[in-house]
């Protein structure tokens, strides 16, 4: 597994499921797993592993410039200095060179850049369009994280589906357990019941919907609610913020705390009153079994991928409809009932998703190809 994404102050959603799946692979099926990563001259953390599993780093060139190099088709092979393998997996959308490996897959995680290219920062753009076409190419089979964005692949770039492994990962287990951090007082909560979303500041989260959502709900409603969104800044963050803003300037109980610690992560759904993800695109939909694993109830947008992972564990809204959503976010607050039926079908919902299936599914396709 190269995992350079885990080295890093911040773990994201991709480094989250890098993690998860790397751990699964070791942990089942008597598969021997290495993690490599970039770490010029010492200067990134050490990636953090639960299982004990080698860690083999490259000292001698910038994880920036070496990605700059494969991404123009031009870098040499990453393992030079690796161990003989029979599989290396590539977890962000590029297949790097190898020397030492039988066979090499990636995971592609969803088509954003091409269904919403307005969405994506120009320079992951311009990066994306040159290396997801070779990716599908050079790769000898893809990993991805749902059947709709497996639809798509087998759509746009004419993958054949056997190509092609689904790997819909489960929630980290620290989500089933109590956590009682307090966190009002450390994040400035400023009610003590709040609606929750978590995912970087970037326009397919949709931000502005949801906020408009909150501000159009009563106001005995939001006076003993408030709207706390977590998350680091992505890219194209101007509409979101400028939605934050004109709401606080408005009076209204909204606040973007940033990243959360990861030990309140789960604290955070279990303190919240429901979940929301208003995404437009999505490739998997991670939060919505977070929240589901943590006894939270979610509301999340009517689009296939989430319908996928939510499954009827969830209510759903029209997209970037923020009457819809403010009413579907008002019924679940007026309703216990709803509430206590959303988080018992999301506790059996989440039986669907096991890391076992992953490794032996990647595990067949390996045993298949060699």
């Amino acid at each position: 597994m190269e995992v350079s994404c885990l080295a890093s102050q911040n773990i994201s959603g991709v480094a989250n499921y890098t993690k998860m799946l790397t751990e699964s692979l070791e942990s089942g099926l008597c598969i021997e797993t290495h993690a490599a990563y970039f770490n010029f001259l010492n200067r990134q953390p050490e990636p953090e592993l639960s299982l004990k599993i080698p860690l083999e780093k490259n000292s001698f060139i910038p994880l920036r410039v070496y990605a700059k190099m494969q991404s123009y088709n031009f870098a040499p092979p990453f393992d030079l200095f690796l161990q003989k393998v029979d599989l290396t997996i590539f977890p962000t959308f590029a297949t790097w060179p190898t020397a030492k490996s039988k066979l090499r897959a990636t995971v592609i995680h969803d088509l954003t850049y091409l269904y919403f290219p307005d969405t994506v920062e120009a320079k992951n753009l311009a990066h994306l369009k040159r290396v997801v076409p070779r990716t599908i190419k050079e790769a000898d089979f893809i990993i991805t994280i749902s059947e709709a964005v497996k639809a798509e692949l087998v759509k746009e770039f004419s993958l054949p589906p056997e190509k092609c492994v689904i790997t819909g990962i489960p929630p980290d287990p620290k989500f089933y357990k109590a956590n009682t951090n307090e966190i009002h007082k450390k994040y400035g909560i400023p009610t003590r019941k709040f609606i929750y979303f978590v995912g970087n500041l970037e326009p397919r989260k949709d931000l502005p919907t949801l906020v408009e959502a909150y501000c159009k709900l009563p106001t005995d409603i939001k006076n003993e609610y408030s709207l706390i969104m977590a998350g680091g800044n992505g890219w194209k963050t101007e509409k979101s913020r400028d939605a934050i803003a004109k709401a606080q300037a408005a009076g209204e109980n909204v606040k973007h705390v940033g990243f959360v610690d990861n030990n309140d992560a789960a604290a955070f759904y279990q303190q919240a009153s429901m979940f929301v993800m208003p995404s437009t695109y999505e490739g998997f939909g991670m939060p919505i079994l977070e929240a589901m694993a943590s006894g939270c109830p979610v509301v999340a947008s009517d689009i296939p991928v989430l319908r996928e992972v939510g499954g009827d564990a969830a209510l759903y809204a029209k997209v970037s409809d923020s009457d819809n959503f403010c009413k579907v976010i008002k019924d679940v607050i007026e309703n216990p009932k709803i509430q206590k039926e959303l988080v018992r079908k999301g506790k059996r919902h989440l039986d669907n998703f096991s890391l076992a299936k992953n490794s032996a599914a990647i595990f067949e396709q390996v045993k298949n190809m060699l």
